[in-house]
């Protein structure tokens, strides 16, 4: 037995409260390692007494080897403890042999009959694992609207402009940083019965607010729309009509950072140390503006720059907030109360969220929830982000942990099989009540669009699409990838929807758009398990309750001769093309082939 492979933690993503009464729990050893996993558990305090002998009650359940990646098996279980706590630990069988694996240590145990064990450590409770109660308080809370959302980013600048303020040609390219090309608010407005036919029931926005970029990560005014964008009247008409049209509203909160034009910071850029705003950022050392400024204001920058005040990455456009500061706490967290309350967003985006102190997160959802309960919080993390998604903090994360594996695939930088092994460590390793309101993409104003990921070929970019359709949690399409926007890295990625229809892959939408209302009307395709079918190939079924589905998938330019399992053959509905298909024990996919089959009973 692989000793070092075996491995559990309390309270965190081994184990977790799943909602009001039910907990999860996961053990990790060796792949193929282990015949049998249970849990033994009970309540602590659970005690009888024969003959004044005291006799802990407790149970022993077999654990299910739900996920297997190259290197480990991760065996499940979800218990109802009696009194909302338990005392646990896992019993492991390896050819007959039974050992005992506790918070302490691991050692070898001798059954007197089924199920029961000889005194010692086996009964030292000191010796187990706990979770001291189940409180309802500490669990997630999201909103339940969230995992059912349709979520479109849009860029406002490049999606539509109603009003027509720029000079620049729309569509123009090369895009280039900082061009204003005009969209608008109520040019999104005049678009929302196109969001509405595709299916989209969430907007998230990139800022809006006030800032002299095309990005607007640079804010000036937290409470002032972008003038090139329309006025907040025009925002709050806005929302209505989205609501209207059964679609959420949510907005990109710059709160690492501010721009350098914010008033706080020209008052510090201005009186420096003496500026009554100076302990709301980090001033590093002296002089604090350690470069030159032109007479318009603005940085002059030299490739090396390195500011003496923090900063987001190196730029000094971007100076970092200090949040722990009364005058910046009071600051952005009205903003967030402010358009909750007055203009009805339902939640809101939080730039490069795992900069911004674990403390100051949870007052924002605290400040978000008290404006209206029924609000979203998600964050820009690209890493695994468990700290963040306890509960107190945000509801969910940008899933870069399920984007990542999928683009390294689609690029040919891992095959099948690492490409599985990814995805069960990621299903393993995220808890459920977090992966079901996880913000999906395959793509954003962050990064080079999915097409030309996929070297603008669209028969690749249905696949892709149809494996994020079929995951747990929300996905988002980044706005024109629908009809075959393509783009490089920034600014690239950015550039204007083209409106004429024309140029439209229609193929690709309408495949998207099916998409769509096959997930709203099939719960199996949010379940959150793949069962993945060949290790060469990354075709898969997924199952919940009576339904079976099989996704066939062929991501090859040539013909895959896929096995299927003898329990998987008879008739299937076929959910795009709406036929009868029979499957049987093998089938041929043609190259870059998607077949979406409903299993007939």
């Amino acid at each position: 037995m692989n000793k070092h492979a075996l491995f559990h933690q309390p309270k965190s993503e081994y184990a977790y409260a799943y909602d009001e009464k039910r907990i999860h729990i996961l053990f990790r050893t060796a792949k193929n390692d282990i015949d049998q996993v249970y849990i033994n558990f009970g309540d602590p305090f659970d005690w009888t007494y024969h003959n004044g002998k005291a006799q802990w009650n407790h149970e022993m359940k077999e654990m299910v080897k739900r996920y297997q990646t190259n290197d480990f098996d991760y065996y499940f279980v979800e218990i109802e403890p009696k009194d909302y706590r338990m005392k646990y630990a896992f019993v492991l069988v390896k050819q007959n042999v039974t050992y005992f694996y506790g918070s302490k240590r691991l050692h070898e145990v001798y059954q007197v009959q089924k199920n029961e064990f000889k005194e010692g450590s086996f009964y030292d409770l000191s010796n187990y694992f706990n979770f001291p109660y189940l409180n309802k308080e500490d669990l997630p809370q999201t909103p339940e609207w969230v995992k059912n959302t349709i979520w479109y980013q849009i860029f406002p600048d490049r999606f539509y402009s109603k009003n027509k303020k720029s000079d620049l040609t729309w569509g123009n390219l090369p895009v280039k940083n900082n061009e204003l090309y005009g969209g608008d608010i109520e040019g999104v407005k005049e678009k929302l019965p196109y969001l509405k036919d595709l299916g989209i029931t969430g907007i998230y926005f990139t800022p809006i607010f006030l800032s002299p970029s095309a990005h607007k990560y640079d804010t000036t005014d937290y409470y002032q729309i972008d003038p090139q964008f329309g006025s907040n009247e025009t925002f709050k008409e806005f929302v209505k009509a989205a609501h209207e049209q059964d679609i959420k509203v949510v907005l990109d909160a710059v709160f690492n950072h501010c721009g350098w034009f914010h008033p706080w910071w020209q008052d510090v850029v201005k009186n420096g140390r003496k500026s009554k705003y100076a302990d709301c950022f980090f001033l590093d050392k002296d002089p604090i503006i350690n470069f030159d400024i032109d007479q318009n204001g603005q940085p002059i920058v030299t490739r090396d720059l390195r500011p003496n005040y923090r900063t987001f990455a190196y730029t000094p456009f971007m100076p970092k907030w200090n949040t722990d500061n009364p005058l910046v706490q009071e600051h952005l967290l009205g903003v967030v109360k402010y358009w909750i309350e007055e203009y009805d967003i339902d939640g809101w985006r939080l730039d490069v969220s795992n900069e911004i102190s674990h403390d100051f997160l949870r007052k924002i959802k605290e400040t978000s929830r008290k404006a209206n309960p029924n609000t979203f919080i998600f964050g820009e993390n690209w890493d695994s982000s468990l700290p963040w998604l306890r509960g107190d903090q945000m509801d969910s994360v940008m899933n870069y942990d399920l984007t990542i594996p999928i683009w390294q695939y689609f690029e040919r930088k891992i095959d099948a099989s690492e490409f599985q092994s990814e995805i069960q460590k990621y299903l393993a390793l995220t808890p459920k009540n977090v992966m079901e309101n996880m913000f999906n993409l395959l793509d954003t104003h962050d990064t080079v669009r999915m097409l030309r990921r996929l070297d603008d070929n669209v028969n690749r970019l249905k696949i892709a699409y149809t494996i994020m359709f079929l995951s747990a949690g929300a996905p988002n399409i980044y706005y024109g990838s629908e009809i075959g926007l393509t783009g490089d890295h920034d600014p690239d990625n950015r550039r204007c929807f083209i409106w004429d229809e024309k140029e439209w892959n229609h193929e690709l939408r309408n495949y998207i758009k099916r998409l769509i209302e096959l997930r709203r009307n099939h719960e199996t395709f949010a379940d959150y398990d793949y069962h993945f079918m060949d290790p060469n190939n990354i075709s898969f079924y997924k199952r919940k309750n009576d339904e079976l589905i099989l996704v066939l998938l062929n991501d090859e330019p040539h013909d895959y001769k896929l096995k299927i399992n003898p329990l998987a053959t008879g008739e299937y509905l076929d959910l795009v093309k709406e036929r009868t298909i029979s499957i049987h024990e093998e089938i041929t996919l043609y190259p870059y082939e998607i077949l979406l089959l409903k299993k007939l009973y």
